[in-house]
Order: structure tokens, then sequence, then C-alpha cells
């Protein structure tokens, strides 16, 4: 097999959630590029089937929060297809809030989405990944899983626990060699982003960020790729973090956050 032959994922199926916008549309449409059948995933039928149409793929629509759908999701792959090669998981929700605006029901709901879905769905499609001699598992982590994000416990108590859950089930399924990584991407302009990077200023992002940019989902794609394609075929537990060096800086977010400017 020869280098470029190492990122191909000419026929195998992949699914990948929250994939009608941002980085999950970025990595979806990757994977096609790449040879893939892909599913998307999604809460708007309309989005889903409108993105699945431009890349030449079949789409999936569930709403994460409710165990339900998620359970209906892994049913309805199940029953289209015989195994499983790739699952990305990358649906996410992000909702700031300090500590004393953290109420049960916002709690619940960001873990569910970024956590328990992940690890439900990837539970109850265990049993088509075992059949796939290629498997590898994606979760969609953020460098908030490691570094501290101010107002914003939930969120990145979400993306940590999905962070060790990664890792274990590296180490529980590895002897049946089914690889699971994580990518923990820094500051990409995505529409959960959005916000942010408006009320920051995308010019202070560019200061802070040693590579002097804000990321484009684009930029995530090449990272999933390795990681879903046999380029990786050692490389199990492992987290690539993708954020031109911005979470060695993010001491300096909340002085800026503050008022202070950067200093």
């Amino acid at each position: 097999m020869n280098a470029l032959e190492l990122f191909s994922l000419q026929g195998r199926t992949a699914l990948v959630t929250g994939s009608t916008r941002g980085i999950g549309k970025a990595i979806a449409t990757g994977f096609a590029e790449a040879g893939a059948r892909v599913y998307i995933h999604g809460r708007d039928a309309a989005d889903g089937w409108r993105t699945a149409t431009e890349i030449g793929g079949q789409f999936l629509r569930a709403d994460l929060t409710q165990i339900e759908e998620v359970e209906h999701l892994a049913a309805e792959l199940s029953a289209r297809e015989d195994r499983l090669d790739v699952l990305v998981n990358n649906a996410g929700l992000e909702v700031d809030a300090t500590l004393d605006r953290i109420s049960p029901e916002l709690l619940g709901r960001v873990m569910r989405v970024n956590f328990e879905a992940a690890l439900q769905l990837t539970r109850l499609l265990l049993p088509l990944l075992r059949r796939s001699a290629f498997a590898s598992v994606v979760n969609i982590t953020s460098i908030h899983d490691h570094v501290p994000y101010y107002g914003n416990a939930a969120y990145t108590s979400s993306k940590a626990a999905l962070a060790m859950f990664s890792k274990t089930i590296a180490v529980e399924l590895g002897p049946e060699a089914i690889r699971v990584n994580t990518i923990a991407p820094g500051a990409v302009e995505t529409d959960m982003n959005r916000s942010i990077l408006d009320k920051v200023g995308r010019e202070n992002f560019g200061r802070w960020i040693p590579l002097g940019r804000v990321g484009q989902p684009s930029e995530i794609v090449g990272p999933a790729l390795f990681l879903a394609s046999d380029a990786a075929s050692y490389v199990s537990g492992a987290t690539l973090v993708v954020d031109g060096a911005y979470s060695h800086h993010l001491v300096r977010y909340r002085v800026a956050n503050k008022g202070s400017g950067d200093s």
C-alpha cells in the first residue's frame, strides 16, 4: 500500500454526527471525497438532505438530547448496513453559564449531547463496528477538555468526560482491533463559536494564537481522515490537538475577557 492509499476510505462506511454544518459537515465532505459511503446526521431534515445530496451520502435525523432518538438512529443505521467502519461523534452543544447559572436542566442538556449521546451511540453501534476490519471511532472534543474556559464549566466538563471515555474504551476495545481517538480543536470558525469570536474579536484571537489566525472547519478534515484511515492503524487512545498552539497561550484569554486588554 502506497502513501496515498493509506489515507483512502474507499469502500468504507462512516457516520458523522452533527454533520449538517461546521466541523461535522467538513469532515463528512472530506470522507466522501476519500471514497467513503457517508451518513450525515442532524436535527433538521432539510439541512440534512441538502448536505447528503451535496456529498452523495445518506441522511439520518435524530435529536441527541433524547435517548429514544439516539436509539432510533442506531437502529436505523443497523437496519441499512451490516458493518460500520468509522464513527465520528462530532455533535456538540455549548452554553455559556457561570456556576451560579448552571441549572440541572442546562447541565443535563449539555451532558446529554456532548457526552451521553456519544457514549450510547458508540455502545449501540458496537455490533456494526465489530464487523469491520478497519473500525475507528473519532470523538471530537475541544482544547477545553483539558484547558479551563471561564464561564463554561458545563461545556468543559462534558468534553473532559468525552475525552476520558475515549481513552477508556480505547483500552477496552483495543483487543478487538477497534481504534478510538479524539480530536481537540481550538478556536475554529463555526456557527457555535461565532458569538464568542464576534464578541472577543477575531483580531484578538489572531494575536493570541501563535499561528496568527482562527482555524477553519476544513482544517479539521486532515486530522480526522488520518485517524479514520489506515494511516493511523497503530494509533489509539490518542488526542490530536488542532489549535495552532492556542492552548499554550490561553492564560491571556481570561485577562481580555475582563476587559483588561491583551497582556
